[in-house]
């Protein structure tokens, strides 16, 4: 990927400093010594830290650079910068500036700095109060009817989850966990790790692709897909008034039931966090009624109860894909935290709602 000298020596060639002086309101200088990288995905995109100085005051931006050619998930995310701004800037950060064909075909964005959550809290289930509400209220945004008033910046890039192509793509990967599944049980080292659940599993993923129809019967939004504790930020989070909540990688965005942010946003972390074990079921069920209730607010009430949905959203994640990721990972030889959770709940959760006897 790029690095700190490339991005010095682009800064100066395109002549970004001038550019970004409209933006920001004064002239812009690049601090080239303090240059920080953030993330590096694999030859896909890196993200970098910049600080940049009018001489009195010092505001940091991110660059985000996207490598050609542009995977779909990126494109995703190009379009939620480039369209879905006009209808959702309360909770992203601002677009300052995007350049095409930078180095052969790259596309280099710079946006808004906002401070992640994580480093700034150790997140506990009481800041789940301060959370939630932004997440209903980015929901409740586009939530069925309300989308079409945007239809004509989403309709063309966003992808549908009730589309014929996601099912197909969530029948494809229900039949290669099926085969991980089979390859698991004559591996030697983890075959009493999967035996226990290898009969209910696959009578459970013969009635995919779409487990729960009432998912979709209870409504869609906009959502972000991959709404974890390292992609919300947040403005004013040591202040006592409500937090100005914004949200980054908008990669895995998409029009789908919202049950799914909140499966990643609790219960996952949830199955990660062993101090919060004793009370999970407290945990989830106080943040359902939250969400069910800061919904309500924007006019929105479910017809199913939000702690079923929630559950649904969960056994549906985690058999259309989910199970699939960390069944490949074991087989492969590498370490999977969360196998052993999605096989207990899947296996609990999946007896109380019938998938199987």
């Amino acid at each position: 990927m790029s690095s700190k000298d490339e991005i010095v020596r682009q800064w100066k060639y395109f002549g970004w400093s001038e550019k970004l002086d409209t933006v920001l309101g004064s002239e812009s200088h690049l601090l080239e010594g303090e240059i920080e990288c953030l993330k590096n995905s694999r030859e896909k995109t890196s993200i970098w830290k910049l600080m940049i100085t009018d001489g009195k005051e010092t505001i940091p931006i991110v660059l985000k650079i996207y490598k050609p050619p542009l995977k779909e998930n990126h494109k995703v995310e190009m379009n939620m910068y480039q369209k879905a701004t006009r209808f959702l800037q309360e909770f992203m950060p601002k677009v300052y500036y995007m350049q095409q064909d930078v180095n052969d075909g790259e596309i280099w964005l710079f946006i808004e700095y906002v401070r992640p959550l994580r480093g700034q809290i150790t997140l506990t289930p009481k800041h789940y109060t301060n959370i939630i509400p932004t997440v209903a209220k980015f929901h409740a945004s586009t939530f069925e009817n309300h989308i079409l008033q945007h239809g004509r910046v989403s309709d063309t890039w966003l992808p549908r989850y009730d589309s014929k192509k996601l099912a197909l793509d969530r029948s494809k990967h229900i039949e290669k966990t099926k085969h991980y599944l089979d390859l698991a049980m004559v591996e030697d080292s983890l075959r009493e790790v999967i035996k226990p659940y290898y009969t209910n599993l696959h009578k459970m993923l013969d009635k995919g692709p779409l487990f729960f129809p009432e998912l979709l019967e209870n409504g869609q939004s906009l959502i972000h897909g991959d709404l974890h504790i390292h992609n919300i930020s947040c403005h004013n989070v040591h202040e006592s008034e409500p937090w100005r909540i914004q949200l980054v990688d908008w990669e895995s965005a998409k029009y789908a039931p919202g049950w799914f942010d909140l499966v990643v946003l609790v219960e996952i972390l949830i199955d990660f966090r062993k101090d919060w074990k004793k009370d999970a079921e407290t945990i989830r069920t106080q943040c359902m009624q939250l969400y069910s209730e800061e919904m309500n607010k924007h006019g929105i009430v479910f017809q199913t109860e939000p702690l079923e949905l929630l559950k649904m959203a969960y056994l549906q994640r985690t058999l259309e894909k989910r199970l699939l990721n960390h069944l490949r990972r074991v087989v492969r030889g590498e370490e999977s935290k969360l196998l052993e959770k999605y096989l207990e709940k899947t296996k609990s959760w999946g007896k109380e709602f019938g998938l199987y006897e």
